[in-house]
């Protein structure tokens, strides 16, 4: 065997190598020393698991029941790229009588498909999704050890510590987010050690390949969605030096180009700061992507206040507002959604009409827009009605990402239908829009608990 990585070769004769391997594992463990025959990289993953205190007859441990790990699946950024390194092996695991499987960093195995022996093998070492697989959790395995040394490997029968894997070879490589090199996870092809060969660790090296290529057409879809969004803002605004800074720190965008440099570190606040005795910055959140940096030093005019909306997914809308979190009534939910619709305002008589249809009374909204500037101050404005702030709304969000074609986006940014409880026929037809634009999109709503809760408090007028 050339490589250090490779269990097997094709000239390995599986059957007598096993057993020699199993010869020096009993050895290892009674506390002789270990035997020369054994590869380095498992002398030293054998040696962490004895650190550790792994018993080597325990099945691996369960961490999440199964709507647990589906749910944790979900949110994975790897969730994603799922469907091609399955279409890529499990159609060659079911032939080769292989199961294959995927681990978060951790080493927690989020999903695995295969051949129904290697499955029924698995769920008798609790190799299975909600358990710990990690060198931690069950031993040295490839999983678990491709995520300790952040490097593809194999492991043959007894190479494995626990002698509940005695029967298989494993493969596996490591994940890592094309952009940041942060360890995402790993995925891996567990076999017989009687149909062990080299090339599965060629075949799950490809797969973590097309996965992290997956990854990097994802962040840069996502990456062209907010450089619009950038441009888009930066043309409605004074002018003025500003940037667009991912979350990592690199600089996507920059007018004009260069004067921060290819990449900006922020600290996790916004408002202005000073880098380094640098210009004097002011830093916008733009979605969880990144921000918005502006040159504070030339902006002649203080920025208007942000109004954050959340609105999908809950009957009644939450604002937050300079660092208040404010839980709004229903009818004030609708106002305020209303407003944000239609940035340039609305009158009395189109709020009236919006609300309460034919019936409607213009003295009725300025009841009710008197109480809602009592919860908002200035932020609410009047002769049109509008929103005075900088509005930022969830539902927004996605009506502005579906409309530049970022469906992806848009649907992780979809968490739920707009304000589901209302009937008022301007928020029943943007509900209906967000829908078109995301369909099939799964939720969970938002729903305020019954008993009585700490009233919020209000802005000054």
């Amino acid at each position: 065997m050339h490589s250090p990585w490779v269990g097997v070769d094709l000239a390995t004769d599986q059957i007598a190598w096993a057993r020699l391997v199993r010869c020096a594992h009993d050895v290892a463990l009674s506390g002789r020393g270990v035997p020369p025959v054994v590869r380095a990289v498992i002398v030293r993953s054998w040696e962490r698991c004895v650190e550790a205190g792994v018993d080597p007859e325990r099945p691996a441990p369960r961490v999440l029941d199964k709507r647990e790990t589906e749910q944790r699946l979900y949110v994975h950024p790897l969730a994603g790229v799922l469907p091609p390194v399955r279409e890529l092996l499990v159609e060659v695991a079911q032939d080769a009588r292989h199961l294959v499987v995927l681990g978060d960093a951790e080493g927690l195995l989020l999903w695995s498909e295969g051949h129904s022996g290697m499955v029924e093998a698995a769920a008798e070492a609790h190799f299975t999704p909600g358990c710990l697989c990690s060198e931690q959790g069950i031993g040295t395995n490839a999983l678990g050890t491709s995520l300790a040394l952040d490097h593809a490997v194999q492991v043959f029968s007894a190479e494995h510590f626990n002698r509940l894997l005695y029967g298989w070879t494993t493969s596996s490589a490591p994940i890592h987010d094309p952009e940041t090199g942060e360890l995402l996870g790993a995925i891996g092809l567990l076999g017989s050690f009687r149909r062990a060969h080299p090339h599965t660790l060629a075949l799950v090296s490809a797969a973590a390949r097309l996965a992290e290529t997956g990854l990097a057409d994802r962040q840069a879809s996502r990456d062209r969605a907010l450089h619009a969004r950038y441009l888009d803002l930066v043309a409605r605004s004074r002018p003025g030096r500003s940037a667009l800074v991912k979350r990592g720190g690199r600089v996507l965008a920059a007018t004009p180009p260069g004067w921060v440099g290819e990449r900006l570190e922020l600290p996790a606040v916004t408002g202005e700061v000073t880098l380094d005795g640098g210009p004097r910055l002011a830093v916008e959140p733009l979605g969880a992507e990144g921000s918005i940096v502006w040159d504070a030093g030339a902006r002649r005019d203080p920025p208007r206040p942000r109004l954050e909306v959340s609105a999908l997914g809950r009957d009644q809308a939450v604002v937050e507002v300079l660092s208040r979190r404010i839980v709004l009534a229903r009818r004030h939910s609708e106002l305020v959604v209303l407003l944000a619709l239609h940035p340039r305002g609305m009158s009395g008589e189109q709020l009236a009409h919006a609300l309460y249809g034919k019936r409607g009374r213009e003295v009725t909204v300025r009841a009710e827009m008197a109480r809602l500037r009592r919860r908002l101050g200035p932020l609410v404005a009047s002769q049109p009605y509008r929103l005075v702030a900088d509005v930022r709304a969830d539902f927004l969000e996605v009506q502005w990402l579906a409309r530049r074609g970022a469906i992806a986006a848009a649907r992780a940014a979809y968490v739920g239908p707009l304000l589901p409880a209302s009937d008022v026929p301007a928020i029943a037809a943007a509900r209906a829009r967000l829908e078109r634009a995301c369909p099939g999109r799964p939720w969970r709503l938002h729903r305020p608990a019954r008993a009585a809760t700490p009233m919020q408090p209000s802005l000054p007028a």
